[in-house]
């Protein structure tokens, strides 16, 4: 066989071998259990966001697909944010038919496991009112407390909130009053939070709405 010939045999075979994908089946029954919890208490400003990482980087998994499956073998389409959020939804549908969320990875090779992130539910909020930030510190209270049920004396406090920032600069304005409230480390921030402060004045905005706003919890 000629070289040439020999090189085209083995471009066809590399071209025809796919890359093995994997899949994380995980039972829709936990994504319920905390979905519902926000929803009972009314905690409107927050919400539970999903992620696969790689358990041993703990960086995030690339997705391409996920599906829900119900015993039915029926499916829908659930929607993968830019982020890699899991847009989950909280339904009574797939909680009695036992349904199961199957995540597909675009690398086979890492190892996914799901991250769970209590954090402000409207991503595209960039000024924050007094008001505003200690209703959503005290339902990320709630929430946490309701986590722990009768143990919810052992939760840790939330002390204010945890800010992750597109960059450094998108800080626009704060008010004079939190600045010594404010600890930044290059685009992270960490704010306390006077849950006792519920003036409408603008505390807090951004040039671009944060990354996320999570709980920052005593350590």
């Amino acid at each position: 066989m000629s070289k040439m010939k020999k090189l085209l045999l083995a471009t066809s075979i590399m071209l025809g071998v796919s890359a093995p994908v994997a899949a994380v089946d995980l039972e829709y029954k936990g994504f319920y259990q905390r979905l519902n919890l926000i929803e009972e208490n009314k905690l409107d400003k927050i919400t539970m966001a999903f992620y696969l990482v790689d358990s041993y980087k703990r960086s995030r998994c690339v997705l391409s697909d996920a599906k829900m499956l119900n015993k039915n073998g029926q499916h829908d389409d659930i929607a993968i944010a830019d982020d890699g959020q899991l847009l989950v939804p909280l339904s009574q549908s797939y909680y009695d038919n036992f349904a199961v969320l199957r995540v597909e990875q675009q690398d086979a090779g890492q190892n996914c496991i799901l991250q769970m992130q209590m954090q402000v539910k409207d991503k595209q909020q960039k000024a924050f009112s007094f008001s505003e930030l200690a209703l959503i510190t005290w339902q990320m209270q709630e929430l946490v407390d309701e986590f722990g049920g009768l143990l919810s004396f052992m939760m840790p406090n939330v002390q204010g909130l945890h800010i992750d920032m597109k960059k450094a600069d998108s800080l626009k304005y704060i008010d004079s009053s939190l600045r010594d409230a404010l600890n930044c480390d290059g685009s992270v921030c960490k704010l306390l939070i006077d849950m006792d402060d519920k003036r409408d004045e603008n505390a807090i905005e951004f040039s671009t709405p944060p990354v996320v706003v999570a709980p920052w919890v005593e350590e």
